[in-house]
């Protein structure tokens, strides 16, 4: 029985520069092959429909995909991933109470759920309370030490807090544990390049921009070139900052 996990979030390279892209959490829709807690006599109807719901949120249909996962907690009102999937969809459309609403009703479940936690840190995020996220983030660790999504939303809270050194080591944690994260490569590039290491922002960004391309990411790729030039074209590297 196998677990889909796949990342929804790209581009997620934190500004350096002004009027650029902002951070892109990171946060996975998850679609396992069975349900959390199998209501018996409509099992397979639940895992179609939910199947659907992934489906449609990767194709863009978020309404859609929202309806499915409405029917899925209906038929089964204690399917977690069904809620954190709702949560992520709702969190996409702007709809960020009923979002931390979907979440919470997964921790109710399931409180150690580390993705509930950490797609409810990634709405916070989003909302500017990073101090709150950063926690929601280091509880997602606690209960799975090795969530490299977590890590890198820990990153890109650590940077909006200005804890530069901090975002530097969950970077590196997060690409110790999935290496072609260039998500994760693009933020360390700037917060490096921040910290007055140009030559180290270089290396990162290329490498970002490597994998983006590799992986068939026209924007990102193009971003991550952007940043790049930059970079090359400035006279020196700025001026080391406090982390």
């Amino acid at each position: 029985m196998n677990n889909i996990s796949r990342t929804i979030a790209i581009l997620g390279i934190a500004t350096a520069f002004g009027g650029l892209t902002p951070a892109a959490y990171a946060v996975s829709t998850v679609n396992p092959s069975y349900p959390s807690s199998p209501t018996p006599a409509t099992e397979t109807d639940v895992q179609e429909l939910f199947n659907r719901g992934v489906e449609k949120t990767e194709r863009g249909d978020l309404q859609g995909a929202i309806e499915d996962f409405n029917g899925v907690v209906r038929l089964n009102p204690s399917f977690i991933e069904a809620y954190c999937n709702r949560g992520f969809v709702r969190a996409e459309l702007g709809n960020y109470k009923a979002a931390i609403a979907d979440f919470n009703s997964a921790l109710r479940i399931d409180p150690h759920h580390a993705d509930a936690y950490n797609k409810r840190g990634t709405v916070l995020a989003q909302r500017g309370d990073f101090s709150e996220a950063l926690a929601q983030f280091n509880t997602a660790l606690r209960y799975d030490a090795n969530f490299a999504d977590a890590y890198y939303n820990r990153g890109l809270a650590h940077s909006g807090l200005g804890n530069a050194k901090a975002a530097i080591a969950d970077y590196d944690r997060a690409i110790q544990l999935q290496p072609e994260m260039a998500e994760a490569y693009g933020n360390r590039g700037t917060v490096r390049y921040q910290l007055g290491d140009k030559s180290g922002a270089i290396a990162d960004l290329q490498q970002a921009a490597r994998i983006f391309s590799a992986q068939g990411n026209v924007p990102a790729h193009h971003q991550a070139l952007t940043f790049l030039q930059t970079i090359q074209q400035s006279p020196t590297a700025k001026p080391p900052v406090q982390p």
